[in-house]
């Protein structure tokens, strides 16, 4: 069963609260904790409204920060703040006269992650040999601003009346390779553009006319037969080109082999 990241996030903010309002200092450790999981748990969540965008290998990443950088590559307004609206067109491609609020949704951004989420962790730890040195105690009337800050600018987050929301224009296909789908999402103004299959790693080009026409062209190169009685082509993907890698010629049966190579030339003569 997937994890529920959103309500997890909801349950450790009611842990923060509890730790914050018990009014000692000591506990405020556990309430910095507790906030730190629940900023973790809604990045994670707002990484899975981009789960057919997001690539499988950054499954592992936990860092917040990290998870949101790569969300930002793939869509750069996933941590800003909408508003959703809806109405009936009236004519086709015509804006509706009138709309009806949804309501706001607030993320958690990249810049509120670096500006408390380290800064949280930082109260986790004994103070340093240096720290101790120069006799910086700890700060808990400043610890406790800060964590009320971020108390309730998660608390505004989960109040949103409408989250996750992803809309943008996208373009799809099977990978001409593994038969997997590729989802791209093109951003406006965007003609050009790279997209990868997140499977096989095959790669191509996208070129969009700005009216929902876009095309697919795979990397792909023709190779020849390095048998210079056979000159049999095949055609490779360009994350294939790799040093160590080989084919066998379906003509010649030889064994092709991409490696670096090497020449040589007589010195001219004095």
């Amino acid at each position: 069963m997937s994890i529920n990241y959103r309500h997890l996030a909801r349950e450790h903010l009611n842990y923060a609260k509890r730790e914050l309002g018990s009014n000692k200092d000591q506990r405020l450790r556990h309430a910095a904790l507790e906030l730190r999981m629940a900023m973790e748990a809604l990045t994670y969540d707002r990484a899975l409204a981009y789960k057919n965008e997001f690539p499988p290998s950054e499954y592992g990443t936990w860092q917040p920060r990290k998870v949101m950088s790569v969300l930002l590559e793939i869509d750069p307004m996933a941590d800003k703040d909408s508003s959703l609206a809806v109405g009936m067109e009236e004519e086709y491609g015509v804006p509706a006269p009138e709309m009806k609020s949804l309501g706001t949704e607030v993320v958690l951004s990249l810049i509120i992650l670096k500006q408390h989420y380290d800064a949280l962790g930082s109260y986790l730890h004994i103070q340093s040999l240096k720290q101790s040195k120069k006799g910086q105690g700890l700060n808990f009337s400043k610890f406790r601003k800060r964590c009320e800050k971020i108390f309730d600018f998660i608390s505004k987050v989960l109040s949103s009346p409408v989250f996750n929301v992803t809309l943008g224009h996208f373009s799809s296909i099977e990978c001409m390779e593994c038969g997997k789908p590729i989802h791209k999402r093109i951003h406006a103004g965007e003609e050009k553009l790279e997209a990868k299959c997140h499977h096989c790693k095959a790669t191509y080009n996208i070129t969009d006319d700005g009216k929902e026409n876009t095309r697919w062209e795979p990397h792909q190169h023709e190779v020849e037969c390095a048998n210079k009685k056979c000159h049999k082509e095949i055609v490779i993907w360009r994350h294939e080109l790799e040093l160590g890698r080989h084919w066998k010629c379906m003509d010649c049966n030889g064994i092709n082999l991409f490696s670096l190579g090497i020449t040589y030339e007589e010195a001219p003569n004095k």
